[in-house]
């Protein structure tokens, strides 16, 4: 796990869009802290304080534009948060592929801007900004739990991601469902055991049988050392998904 990576392992969903389907140059994050100025009267210079808040932004520069069903124009042109009631959309991506029990990271954002390049030598592109609200979940105890495409139910048990130990703070969990056909029902669950050999469930995510989207979902208490992905499907289909836990500190 540990060593260098190269642009295909890089991927990035923003509520069950893959955006990196259509091929982006580039993907920055931005970590920030803010501060405040704090020279005066008397002072020469300008003096800046951390006031204890940090903030990230992540743009996507140079993705093909395409107006194909889920693709980069709908996961971009609509999304753009007009009242303040908008919902913030929940946000995976990774710069190590999407193997099981690999880092990867996640959060919720606000799209801040879509725009679109005309050029007369290429092809139209599409950039992107997008703001997180609250922090960027990331870090070795963010890991891949499940990455693929199944047509019925399944689980990981036999791969699922060790932690030598369990944890007492809980953590959040991430779904992301890229493509999905043919099923009137799909429910995702990630469990928890002590041993890798009896397991119950940690948390169950809401239907999401019918059309692409992604859930962020917090718990409480302890989290056991070992974690697996169940999917229960109705019908008949086929399903893309990704599902990824962070553990709290």
């Amino acid at each position: 796990m540990a060593g260098k990576y190269g642009p295909a392992s890089v991927f990035l969903f923003v509520d069950g869009y893959d955006v990196t389907a259509n091929n982006p140059k580039g993907i920055t994050i931005t970590h920030n802290s803010e501060t405040e100025r704090t020279d005066g009267l008397g002072d020469s210079a300008a003096e800046y304080s951390p006031v204890g808040i940090t903030s990230v932004e992540m743009t996507v520069d140079g993705g093909l534009w395409d107006t194909t069903t889920n693709y980069i124009h709908d996961a971009m042109s609509a999304k753009l948060p007009t009242t303040p009631q908008a919902t913030a959309r929940v946000v995976s991506l990774g710069m190590a592929g999407k193997t099981i029990g690999v880092p990867c990271m996640g959060g919720t954002e606000f799209q801040g801007s879509y725009e679109v390049l005309a050029e007369q030598d290429g092809l139209q592109k599409a950039n992107a900004t997008y703001t997180m609200t609250g922090p960027l979940d990331s870090g070795m105890k963010h890991v891949i739990l499940e990455s693929a495409t199944k047509t019925g139910d399944w689980d990981t048990e036999s791969t699922s991601v060790d932690n030598a130990a369990s944890s007492s703070a809980g953590g959040t969990a991430y779904l992301q469902v890229v493509a999905v056909s043919g099923f009137s029902a799909f429910v995702a669950k990630v469990r928890d055991s002590t041993n890798d050999s009896t397991w119950a469930d940690l948390v169950t995510f809401a239907d999401q049988g019918s059309t692409i989207g992604a859930e962020r979902q917090e718990v409480s208490g302890t989290v056991d050392r070992y974690l697996s992905v169940a999917g229960n499907v109705t019908g008949s289909g086929s399903i893309t998904c990704f599902i990824s836990f962070i553990r709290n500190p």
